[in-house]
Order: structure tokens, then C-alpha cells, then sequence
């Protein structure tokens, strides 16, 4: 069980994940081998469709029900948009439109190009089938087929992609509340807190098993006390992560989401420095996968809001409202209303 998330949901994914998408098949996919079979079976287990409505014939679940899932999908390394896929979905269900069995990427246009869409940098992006992107004031939904996509930093199946015309839209509709930011602040920070999970139960075990003159790594003080630092951090994210989907709407709210966002990237160097300190060279091989997970912690850092940015919206809000002690701020946006 995660030791910071202990629900059905959660239990009930994290378990076909591990016998679904080991470590070798991960290495696999980022390599460029063939994915599809791995994600059909994945998408049968049903839970890509958790968010979309009862009408529908499926789950519906309520956004802060969503984090199990994601702190699941983290912790295994999966390699597909996995968050993304479900909220894109439950996105198009409602406007009317058909997201069954595919993958999808969120997005947001960064491009002033005469007709043309071009993203950043998006993690998995030569993994998916389609592409939803924000554009203007409408949601596109942009196929992979048609894009162009250059490689990425971090990850061999990430790139940023780019359409020369929006006219090879498969749908749009209106984008309402709660933009392309704000859905993956929320969905990121909790994978990024699963993915946090696992870098610490590797560490721990590791500090457990093995021995430097003639003492295990866990027995010195120093190690023990790194070890309790990188958990705090692990902890402190996942509470901020469950913020970060604590909605009372259908879609998340932009500050909570953001202030999760910020938990989670500021956390990022501290964990992967201790974790990899503690490790020593074996840490960055193979034989190991913490290099799987810290990665990819850099990678969704390095590819989504910044924290400049999470940062100068969460001080926005403040000074939008009545003038009150920051304590009081957070604490209200702790608690839905």
C-alpha cells in the first residue's frame, strides 16, 4: 500500500500496473518500440474513463476521488499521459464528442503563428493518438498523425508538437473554466507525488540492504537523517497534491491547483539529490529504476507551469481578496467551500 494514500482506487490500479508495465517494458516503449498493446490493455482496466459521467455508463467520479489513480500511475513509471487521458476524455464526453480507447495529451498553444498551433514540450507525446490542446478560447482536439514533433529533453517518447493550420481539428468546443493549466497543475502534482513515493520506499530499501564499511547505509546517522528529509518532502507533496484536486466543481480549481504545482517542483531537486546521494553511481544504471522515476520528476518540473509562475498566480489571488494573514488564506483554500 502507498504510505500516503491508502484507497481502493489507488490498490485496485497499482496492482495490474505492476504485472501490466514492469521497468523493462517502460525502457522498452522510451525506446521506441511498439506501445500499442501496452496501452489497449492498460485503457481495459477501465479507469481512463474514471471522470467521465454515469450517463455515459461509466464511473464518474468526483475530481478529489481522482487521486488514487494518479498517485498509482506515478509511482509505476507509466510512460503514457495517463491523467491527461482521463481528464481529456471527460472533457470531450461532455462536450458531446467520443475519446473511447484513446490516448490523449493535454496541451496548451504557445504560438502566434498565422494559423499555426505549436506547444511546448509535452511529456509523451509520441505515445499518444491525439492531441487536446488550448487554443485561443476553444479546446482543439489535434491528431498525432498530423503533427509535426520535435524531440524532446528528457525522454525519448516526449516532444513538442505543431500543426501548420488548426484546420485539421478532429473537434473543438468552448473551454470554460479551468484551462490546460490548471488541469495538468492538478493531475502533474499527483503523479509527481507517486513518482516521489516510489524514489523514497527505493532509497529506503536500499539503505537497508546495503553496507559501506561494514555497516548498512541506514545505520549512519547522516543517511537517517537525509532519509527522514526526502520523506518530509514525499509527505508534505502529497498532502499538496490532494489540494491540488480538492474541487467542489467539475473542474479544478486554478490556485489550489497552482499551489500544488509549486509544492511538487519545489520539492523535485531535494528528493532527486538525496535519493541519488544515497544510491551513489548505481542509482543512474539500469540495474536500479530510480533513474526511471527521478527523470521523469525533472521532466514534468522542467515541462509544465513554472514555478514562477504557480507563484504569481497564487499572489494574485491573495491580493484579489480582503487583506487577511497568508495563514488564513491557505487554510481557506484547504477546505473547499
Amino acid at each position: 500500500m502507498n504510505d500516503f494514500v491508502a484507497d481502493d482506487l489507488y490498490e485496485s490500479l497499482a496492482r495490474p500496473l505492476a504485472e501490466l508495465c514492469p521497468a523493462a517494458t517502460v525502457r522498452n516503449i522510451e525506446s521506441g518500440q511498439a506501445h500499442a498493446d501496452v496501452w489497449r490493455a492498460i485503457d481495459a482496466l477501465g479507469y481512463t474513463d474514471a471522470l467521465v459521467a454515469d450517463a455515459d455508463g461509466n464511473a464518474g467520479l468526483a475530481l478529489p476521488e481522482l487521486c488514487g489513480l494518479l498517485f498509482a500511475a506515478g509511482e509505476a513509471g507509466l510512460p503514457f499521459p495517463f491523467g491527461d487521458t482521463i481528464a481529456a476524455r471527460a472533457l470531450l464526453a461532455r462536450a458531446g464528442h467520443c475519446g473511447n480507447g484513446a490516448c490523449i495529451a493535454m496541451a496548451k498553444s504557445i504560438s502566434a503563428d498565422h494559423g499555426g498551433i505549436r506547444c511546448g514540450e509535452v511529456p509523451g507525446a509520441f505515445l499518444v493518438d491525439t492531441f487536446l490542446v488550448e487554443h485561443g478560447d476553444k479546446w482543439l482536439l489535434m491528431p498525432a498523425a498530423a503533427a509535426q514533433i520535435t524531440a524532446g529533453t528528457y525522454r525519448g517518447s516526449s516532444g513538442s508538437p505543431s500543426w501548420p493550420t488548426g484546420d485539421a481539428a478532429i473537434a473543438e468546443f468552448e473551454i470554460g473554466p479551468g484551462g490546460a493549466v490548471a488541469w495538468t497543475n492538478a493531475l502533474r502534482s499527483a503523479e509527481m507525488a507517486g513518482a516521489m513515493q516510489a524514489v523514497l520506499r527505493q532509497t529506503i530499501a536500499y539503505a537497508q540492504e546495503r553496507s559501506q564499511f561494514g555497516k548498512l547505509l541506514g545505520r549512519f546517522q547522516a543517511v537517517q537523517q537525509d532519509i527522514s528529509v526526502l520523506a518530509e518532502q514525499v509527505a508534505s507533496v502529497a498532502m499538496a497534491a490532494r489540494l491540488g484536486c480538492a474541487a467542489t466543481t467539475y473542474h479544478p480549481d486554478p490556485t489550489r491547483a497552482a499551489i500544488a504545482r509549486l509544492r511538487a517542483c519545489e520539492a523535485v531537486p531535494t528528493v532527486c539529490a538525496i535519493a541519488h546521494a544515497v544510491h551513489g553511481a548505481i542509482g543512474v544504471t539500469d540495474e536500479l529504476t530510480l533513474g526511471l522515476h527521478t527523470t521523469r520528476l525533472r521532466e514534468w518540473r522542467a515541462t509544465g507551469a513554472s514555478e514562477q509562475h504557480c507563484a504569481a498566480s497564487i499572489g494574485a489571488s491573495v491580493l484579489a481578496g480582503p487583506p487577511r494573514p497568508m495563514l488564513d488564506f491557505v487554510r481557506d483554500a484547504a477546505v473547499p467551500a
